[in-house]
């Protein structure tokens, strides 16, 4: 059977809550000896900047889970997150129907084949100086059926929102 694939692809060029206090989650981290100091300054800091907290980016993906989920209630989402932040994750992203991953690509095939209809969110937002990420995200919703040109708006809207551009 074919799959019929919708794609979007955006960069957060804003702060995504403009509007709205922000917490710093800066944190001292636990380096204790010569060693732990000599492996930090090793690394780099991004060239992109930060944006967005741990907090402000699992808001906007459990946002795009639940758009998501209101738009077609049997999908499957495979959702990119890295290094989880040091707080609960929110339930919806915790939901039966959605896989959280680091690495996509793999399962991504793999559920191309079984799930009906299927959506993949891929963040790339910088949340920390040393993140080797560049604020791309990228939305593919697979389908067997036919996908109207718009199928994708109402989450392309949201991101739109929160300073997000194409």
């Amino acid at each position: 059977m074919t799959k019929h694939l919708q794609q979007y692809c955006g960069t957060l060029i804003r702060m995504p809550f403009a509007h709205k206090p922000s917490i710093s989650e800066a944190q001292m981290l636990p380096l204790t000896t010569d060693s732990d100091f000599a492996v930090f300054a090793d690394f780099t800091s991004s060239p992109y900047p930060v944006l967005l907290n741990v907090r402000e980016h699992y808001q906007i993906l459990s946002d795009l889970v639940a758009e998501a989920q209101l738009c077609w209630p049997d999908i499957t989402i495979v959702v990119r997150i890295s290094m989880p932040g040091a707080m609960r994750i929110p339930a919806n992203l915790l939901a039966d129907n959605v896989l959280l991953l680091e690495d996509l690509a793999t399962e991504e095939q793999k559920l191309v084949a079984m799930a009906n209809p299927l959506l993949v969110i891929e963040d790339r937002f910088t949340r920390i100086e040393i993140d080797k990420n560049d604020n791309s995200i990228s939305l593919r919703l697979y389908s067997n059926e036919i996908l109207p040109t718009d199928a994708l708006q109402s989450l392309i809207t949201y991101l739109d929102q929160r300073g997000v551009a194409k």
